[in-house]
């Protein structure tokens, strides 16, 4: 148990390192940085616009009010930033093992992983996370809800939970590359799912729709379940939507277990 804990501190330690000189390299390029943080603030800023004017010609969405619908999307924006900052670089797997550089990574004393992971930070993200919570606050003024310790809590675990999802489909689709070198094609397709389940409830689509994202690709997970029982929908039943967790932990294993294996069949570029 002893070893286990100092190796354990000390990737962290390792981790911490390579974000600070990451952080570093970053803030050289100052124009590039607020430039940067600017776009993401204008391109959220069209999406809320939308949903506005979307629910003012119709006044609610598959039932749900322009309040409802800034919970919804403001919870999918801070978990998605927990993807988007720390964990950006999973989806340069691909690029990483069609240059060879994916081989650096396995000659040194660390974990792949970290190595992999600390290597970029993507600072634009934290504009993701700001707005998000600016929208969750502005939604339940909005929908006149109020939230005590108990939804308080439950929010903070499925925000948790929903960063952890997504953090491990998009690292599940690039660890195909592992098999056949591009995942490109997958990665799209995951794109184009997400892009309609940020800011819409998913009951407005069709029942296959539906089927799709809770339990293939469970991106439901991310903000319409949660968001449903804390905004008190009656959608979906209490116990699906608090399956948040439960979908993290399974997914997780399960990405634990490819990247295992994609390892020990990773025979690098020239292989």
């Amino acid at each position: 148990m002893k070893n286990q804990m100092d190796e354990f501190k000390f990737h962290i330690k390792i981790y911490g390192s390579l974000l600070k000189m990451t952080m570093r390299g970053i803030l050289q390029y100052r124009a590039d940085f607020w430039m940067s943080l600017v776009s993401v603030v204008l391109l959220n800023g069209a999406n809320i616009v939308q949903l506005s004017v979307i629910t003012w010609r119709f006044h609610a969405l598959g039932g749900w009010s322009v309040g409802d619908l800034l919970v919804l999307y403001g919870m999918f924006m801070i978990s998605w930033s927990i993807f988007s900052i720390f964990f950006h670089k999973l989806a340069k797997i691909e690029e990483e093992i069609w240059s060879g550089t994916f081989d650096m990574y396995l000659l040194r004393p660390v974990s792949p992983f970290l190595q992999l992971v600390g290597g970029d930070i993507n600072y634009t993200g934290l504009c993701d996370t700001l707005m998000g919570f600016g929208l969750v606050i502005t939604g339940l003024s909005l929908a006149g809800a109020e939230w005590g310790l108990w939804h308080i809590l439950w929010f903070c675990l499925f925000i948790l939970s929903g960063g952890v999802i997504v953090v491990c489909i998009r690292f599940l689709i690039s660890c195909v590359s592992f098999w056949t070198t591009k995942a490109g094609a997958l990665g799209s397709i995951f794109t184009q799912i997400y892009l309609l389940t940020q800011k819409y409830p998913i009951t407005i689509f069709g029942r296959a729709f539906r089927v799709l994202v809770t339990g293939i690709v469970p991106v439901a997970f991310l903000n319409f379940y949660p968001a449903s029982w804390l905004m008190g929908k009656p959608d979906a039943p209490a116990w699906l939507c608090m399956l948040s967790p439960v979908v993290a932990l399974v997914l997780a294993g399960i990405a634990s277990l490819v990247w295992r294996q994609g390892l020990r069949r990773y025979d690098s570029s020239g292989g």
